[in-house]
């Protein structure tokens, strides 16, 4: 039995029970890899006849493979720094949407706790209103942001913002101004926030950046962005287009897997009806660049398989490895190629050609977080009728267990500052199914959108050509 190899759960109709090795049609192949590609990893059930009785008896239990790691319940979080952001009576439209930007950003990023506007020291909150850090650590803060947006006469915009600990006394510790051209307000306020994160943290925030992700289910399926924060989702891939497998290439430029009227899956980018033109025949069912994104890796349907392929770009071409079941190619930050390929009792995550994942454990859709405190691998895994995130180091040690009994969590991606990861889940408590973003170390989870989609990727947005940023940081 090969990696693919599985059967049709009655609780997971989508998935097909074909062996990867007996297609009988092209098209036959592309619908179970559509599936396959939707569903991540589905819910594990036991192989059904003789050969599945024996291979059933020797494959390890998912749940006892990954029961010693459990996550903490919210209860066991340590508790963040406090942090404030002044209010304003201001309400053009470029003050309330930096405002709002930066709230949220500051929220989402997992590494405070965002007071309320209810928490203010009694004042009048106008637009030269100075901060009163005495006032504010009274109310508990630990350290204080305020924002401004203002338009100009030459109609550009600028923004504002200065950060204050408390414990410094008044002087802020950070304080920056751009100029910004007026449809760039939203845009450019992430920028601010990444930097009032880095001034709060030392290390600037992710949110200046955007997502990528498949949304539909049939012949539905298309290609979408969206802002890190979850604003703005549009599709970018044609209506005519069956999509897959979206990814960033160089200067941010998008491509997609895509079908048109039952072809082969191809190489697109929004706004052209052309495909690429590639050296190897065959559907593309994986898209992947490096972080500098000046290597490429796809996952090529040739024969009865799926292979790897990797080069400098698009026309340069060399076959990597010789799994022949590979979808999901990823690459590690330092410049490892990874992917989703065969192993003895299921998927398993490859880095370099090396299993890093557990044995028995149906794994897919590796992302690879480049946190401050070291390389993180994030993958799936199927567990019972769930799928579950894990982490671990880049060659598989320190394995931690990032969700559990949560429906099922997959496709994850990690922030350009890594500390952050977004997936997609099913799960029914809480805020409900959707888009979420949490912390590296499975803590903290919030949802960002109701969409539940898959091949989920993150990227920095493309530089501008914005004025210079006026800044002025004092060392703390």
């Amino acid at each position: 039995m090969n990696a693919f190899q599985q059967p049709v759960s009655k609780a997971d109709p989508s998935r097909s029970s074909r062996p990867a090795g007996r297609f009988t049609t092209r098209r036959e192949r592309a619908r179970w890899v559509q599936r396959a590609l939707a569903s991540s990893v589905a819910a594990s059930a036991p192989a059904s006849g003789a050969l599945g009785g024996a291979l059933a008896q020797e494959a390890p239990d998912p749940e006892t493979v990954l029961k010693q790691f459990v996550v903490k319940g919210d209860n066991k979080v340590r508790p963040l720094p406090k942090i404030a952001l002044q209010p304003s009576l201001a309400t053009n439209d470029e003050d309330v949407t930096l405002r709002s930007v930066i709230r949220r950003d500051l929220d989402l990023c997992g590494e405070f706790e965002v007071l309320p506007d209810s928490a203010a020291p009694d004042k009048l909150y106008l637009s030269d209103t100075p901060v009163d850090v005495k006032a504010w650590r009274a109310k508990g803060a630990e350290a204080v942001v305020k924002v401004s947006g203002t338009k100009r006469p030459d109609g550009k915009v600028q923004l504002n913002g200065v950060a204050y600990f408390v414990s410094a006394g008044a002087k802020p510790v950070f304080d920056k101004s751009i100029v910004v051209d007026a449809s760039r307000v939203r845009a450019e306020s992430h920028r601010v926030a990444d930097a009032l994160i880095g001034a709060l943290t030392g290390t600037p925030g992710g949110f200046s950046s955007q997502m990528t992700f498949i949304y539909g289910a049939g012949k539905a399926r298309r290609a979408y962005t969206m802002d890190a924060d979850g604003h703005d989702p549009r599709a970018v891939s044609s209506d005519d287009q069956l999509a897959l497998a979206p990814a960033f290439g160089p200067k941010q430029r998008l491509y997609y897997a895509a079908s048109v009227k039952k072809d082969a899956f191809r190489v697109f980018s929004p706004g052209s009806s052309t495909p690429l033109t590639l050296p190897v025949r065959g559907s593309v069912y994986g898209i992947a660049f490096s972080r500098h994104r000046d290597r490429v890796a796809l996952a090529i349907a040739r024969g009865a398989g799926i292979q790897l392929f990797t080069g400098p770009n698009f026309t340069d071409l060399t076959r990597m490895g010789n799994n022949n079941m590979v979808l999901h190619p990823a690459f590690t930050p330092s410049g490892k190629v990874a992917y989703s390929g065969e192993g003895k009792w299921g998927q398993r995550v490859f880095v370099a050609g090396k299993a890093i994942s557990p044995a028995g454990v149906h794994a897919s859709a590796p992302t690879f977080c480049r946190h401050p405190d070291g390389v993180r691998a994030v993958y799936a895994v199927g567990v019972g009728k769930n799928t579950d995130l894990v982490a671990s180091t880049e060659t598989g040690g320190s394995m931690v267990r990032l969700t559990q009994n949560m429906g099922r969590n997959n496709y994850p991606a990690c922030s350009p500052d890594g500390r952050l990861v977004a997936f997609f889940s099913t799960r029914t408590r809480g805020q409900g199914p959707g888009l979420y973003i949490m912390r590296i170390d499975g803590t903290r989870p919030k949802r960002i959108s109701t969409l539940v989609g898959d091949s989920l990727r993150w990227a920095p947005l493309p530089t501008t050509n914005q004025p210079a940023a006026k800044a002025r940081a004092a060392s703390h």
